[in-house]
């Protein structure tokens, strides 16, 4: 019996990996009015999509885990939406 390096046993089945969802993308809000602790950046995004004033670009900066990256998809998901800005 040869032991093939291409099979260990522990490395994930298939089956798992189709199961498991990283914790950031299970509990990522979905909307504006779910975001905790940005309200005013969610209340200025919301007024630039209302008031059709959106700048050509936003650049998200700050600490690990402070919602960057859950408010630009909120933002981007807001700005191509058939209906649009």
């Amino acid at each position: 019996m040869s032991a093939d390096p291409s099979s260990s046993d522990s490395s994930p089945s298939p089956d798992n990996q189709d199961n498991y969802v990283v914790v950031a993308r299970r509990y990522r809000p979905r909307l504006f009015e779910d975001l905790v602790g940005q309200n005013h950046i969610a209340t200025a995004l919301i007024n630039a999509i209302n008031t059709n004033r959106v700048g050509h670009a936003y650049l998200f900066t700050g600490a690990r885990g402070v919602g960057k990256t859950s408010t630009a998809r909120i933002f981007a998901k807001a700005l191509n939406s058939p209906g649009g800005p």
